[in-house]
């Protein structure tokens, strides 16, 4: 199906399901129009996302341990979206999730589960590059049919009462990053594998495209509307890539190694909101300014570096480049960044349960911005 059909289509379902109430967000639709002012830089105020939980009891993990059973997964992800009070854009949404870089499971690599410490991880699968590794999808592979079947079920319970959120489809470098390891590929490339690297993650982002398709065409097909685990709403498709590889390179190796498989998803996937993960990553802001087909960009400042104010300059860049920016912010820094920065393209999210006096300080800063 032609990129432009196959577009439309999913515009149209989006389109049906933004006209309606949620039953844990009746705001929805007004909501989800903050959102897309948001994607063509027009929103009146930044948009401010936080939440708090209701009840500290009750499951509040990832939901691998229910894989096994379907209704008790989607009744403990179900009980979290229940027992959580969302601020500002937050939406309401259930999450498949089989932790970072799922399309690595769909391509065979090894995925283990860890319920105790809430974290996932691939065993590397390509011991060297001769010969050339291929990467074919199987939609039989157990972890793609067993996400499929969840979305499903998700999808079912999700018409007219929450969202629908997808696994981390990730970029084609990072997906190559699991199936190989960070140390290893970038030693790749910089010695005779660098044209194979380059050419496997072409195959994987070609790989990717069935799979964006049939996890999109399960939920929407459904009547639910869906996001990307970074939050926003969209009327169009889009997906949020991963390329945390590239706080290991440099601008040059940045453009050559991992920008062509990136711009390759973002031609079948519709719009991209890129994240940006880290001050190591940010080096490359630049570089994504000037990128036409990267729509929006997320900024997380990283494990052991909270502040996004130490990294103003790039965001006014990236903003004055035409790029509304989604921030991850520690509460004590949402209200100078909402005045520091362009609300016209601007969501802050404050990335950590609030107690309810703190609930009620983050929703007195919402109501001083309108």
């Amino acid at each position: 199906m032609p990129a432009a059909t196959r577009h439309a289509r999913w515009k149209t379902l989006l389109s049906a399901v933004r006209r309606q109430p949620l039953e844990y967000c009746p705001a929805f639709s007004e909501i989800a129009a903050r959102w897309e002012d948001w994607w063509h830089f027009r929103a009146d105020r930044p948009l401010m996302l936080a939440a708090s939980r209701l009840r500290d009891d009750g499951y509040w993990g990832r939901g691998f341990r229910f894989f096994d059973d379907p209704e008790a997964w989607l009744r403990a992800l179900v009980g979290q979206v229940e027992n959580t009070r969302r601020l500002g854009e937050l939406l309401p949404w259930v999450r498949v999730d089989i932790g970072p870089e799922a399309p690595a499971a769909f391509l065979g690599a090894p995925l283990h589960l860890s319920e105790e410490e809430q974290t996932a991880w691939n065993t590397p699968t390509i011991e060297s590059w001769s010969p050339p590794p291929v990467f074919q999808f199987d939609p039989d592979n157990k972890w793609f049919r067993l996400v499929l079947a969840l979305l499903a079920r998700a999808a079912e319970g999700a018409r007219g009462r929450y969202l629908v959120c997808l696994p981390d489809m990730g970029g084609a470098i990072d997906v190559l990053v699991n199936m190989r390891s960070p140390t290893l590929l970038c030693m790749d490339i910089m010695d005779d594998a660098r044209e194979a690297v380059k050419a496997s993650a072409m195959q994987i982002a070609d790989a990717w495209a069935p799979m964006y398709d049939q996890i999109l065409d399960t939920i929407l097909e459904r009547g639910a509307g869906y996001l990307n685990q970074m939050s926003p709403w969209s009327d169009e498709a889009y997906v949020v890539p991963t390329c945390d590889f590239t706080a290991l390179v440099g601008p040059d190796d940045f453009a050559e190694i991992c920008l062509p498989s990136l711009r390759r998803q973002a031609e079948h996937a519709g719009r991209i909101c890129f994240h940006l993960d880290g001050p190591q990553a940010a080096r490359h802001a630049g570089t994504l300014g000037r990128q036409d087909w990267i729509h929006t960009v997320q900024y997380s400042p990283g494990a052991g570096t909270p502040s996004a104010l130490a990294k103003l300059d790039m965001l006014r860049g990236l903003q004055e480049a035409g790029k509304p920016v989604l921030v991850i912010t520690p509460k004590n820094e949402a209200a100078e960044l909402a005045r520091k920065l362009d609300p016209r393209g601007l969501a802050i999210w404050v990335d950590e349960n609030l107690t309810p006096a703190e609930a009620d300080e983050f929703d007195a800063i919402i109501k001083s911005l309108n």
